[in-house]
């Protein structure tokens, strides 16, 4: 009998299985917190995993290890989730990822809202990381990833104009859209919009190079939307609109490439008489 071959899993099948049972949106405000921080910590180690062949030292490491260094932040102290350092240059690719698992629940009123309580405050976390990383090490690349449900297109109101009638996720695409850019500035003049590339030299730091919003299925498959680009106002976008979880791993270390192609270098002087 000939070998069958079974088609691999959903990139994300393995972590939201691990992070295991999710709560309801109603549950307990601690088990959604702890669930969330699992999600998020398997989330991080199958983005590590999928760049390591590209970044060997990328944590965390393939056992796991690498997912407690810390920067200070605004409020605290900010948690690096994946990152890759060379020993000599620093700081050279670093992931932040998000999590929005859960309907907006009110423990006052018992009713469930939208997908857009929490929203602002991961835009002012990511605002606090860019900073900090970005002043210190300004050729350092910074991808942001919002993880999200389908679930948060198919709500809001069509027949609405109001912001209230689109979608969290066309929501959550207009918040993040300003947290995103840092290297490249528009420059109107003609017909069209251009675009300059500053590099590194940019000085907004509270922008990350990239943001993307992955949304995913229950079944582990993921679509990545970059929120540089004009989402549907409701509805889900199409696969023509979104990157596959390769794409999305390929552009993001496109972008690091990129950004140390013109990258000052040192080399060591010329031999002379002088000493």
């Amino acid at each position: 009998m000939s070998d069958q071959l079974f088609p691999d899993p959903p990139a994300l099948a393995r972590p939201l299985a691990l992070a295991g049972n999710k709560p309801a949106p109603d549950a307990d405000r601690s088990d959604k917190k702890n669930y969330a921080q699992r999600l998020s910590n398997h989330l991080a180690q199958t983005v590590a995993d999928a760049l390591r062949p590209h970044y060997p030292n990328i944590t965390p490491d393939a056992w796991g290890v690498g997912q407690e260094a810390q920067v200070d932040v605004a409020k605290g102290r900010k948690r690096l989730d994946v990152k890759a350092l060379d020993p000599t240059l620093g700081l050279i690719l670093c992931v932040s990822i998000k999590t929005y698992s859960f309907r907006d629940f009110s423990p006052r009123t018992g009713k469930f809202g939208r997908w857009t309580k929490n929203i602002v405050r991961n835009d002012h976390e990511l605002r606090g990381e860019a900073m900090v990383l970005h002043q210190r090490q300004p050729y350092s690349v910074l991808i942001a990833v919002m993880f999200e449900p389908f679930a948060t297109c198919d709500d809001g109101d069509a027949s609405k104009a109001s912001d209230t009638g689109k979608s969290s996720f066309a929501h959550h695409v207009t918040t993040l859209s300003k947290r995103s850019g840092r290297g490249k500035r528009a420059v109107v003049g003609g017909p069209s919009k251009m675009w300059v590339d500053l590099g590194a030299e940019d000085t907004r730091y509270d922008l990350f190079e990239k943001v993307f919003i992955g949304l995913y299925d229950t079944d582990g498959t993921v679509r990545f939307f970059d929120v540089d680009e004009s989402p549907p106002r409701n509805g889900r976008p199409t696969d023509a609109q979104t990157l596959g979880f390769e794409d999305f791993v390929a552009l993001v270390h496109g972008e690091v490439e990129r950004r140390n192609k013109f990258a000052p270098t040192w080399s060591e002087p010329e031999d002379s008489e002088d000493g």
